[in-house]
């Protein structure tokens, strides 16, 4: 199953590389999760690979970004209709998918692998460049010191989702402090 997902994935973002990019490291990440967890992988596979389909005919911005993960649940789930999926595992996925931004209260394993695989991408240098190439510099340095600093550490709670976000947690911090010392200086100068 997971072929034709991909494959369905693959052409639907091969407009959009960044995106499919993306896509296919969350795949990654959340695979790596799930091997310490007691997780349903169809499920988890599924929701990581369809996380964010919607963007193949939307614009990025700040409105889209809210209801993307809405978005990308509607559109899994006539994906999941297509290719016959109980309605079991279609509200599953669905589910998984709309969680993977703001997860609700008492989250199935799944919603959060993928929301910690997701946020693991908003970390490190492949984080920092999608940031700032989607948003230039002066709008990534506000969501880099408002909107994820502040809040990193507290979005991994798997042991091995942590894990993987240590160093990426580190390395944004160098990079902030670093950048946020060098504009500081080159105001004195």
């Amino acid at each position: 199953m997971e072929s034709v997902i991909i494959s369905y994935v693959t052409k639907a973002l091969s407009e959009k590389p960044d995106f499919l990019a993306h896509t296919r490291r969350v795949v990654d990440y959340s695979k790596i999760i799930a091997t310490t967890e007691d997780v349903d992988m169809d499920i988890l596979v599924m929701s990581a690979w369809l996380h964010d389909i919607c963007w193949y005919n939307r614009d990025l911005n700040t409105e889209t970004l809210k209801t993307h993960a809405q978005e990308s649940s509607i559109q899994a789930k006539e994906i999941l209709e297509k290719i016959n999926m109980s309605d079991k595992v279609i509200d599953k996925v669905s589910s998984t998918i709309v969680a993977h931004e703001q997860l609700p209260d008492n989250p199935s394993i799944e919603m959060r692998i993928l929301f910690e695989a997701d946020h693991l991408d908003r970390l490190g240098a492949i984080g920092i460049s999608r940031i700032f190439s989607t948003w230039g510099v002066k709008t990534g340095l506000e969501i880099i010191n408002k909107n994820i600093l502040p809040q990193m550490e507290t979005w991994f709670t798997t042991r091995k989702g942590f894990d993987l976000a240590r160093e990426k947690i580190h390395f944004l911090n160098m990079f902030a402090d670093n950048y946020n010392k060098e504009i500081i200086d080159s105001k004195r100068s």
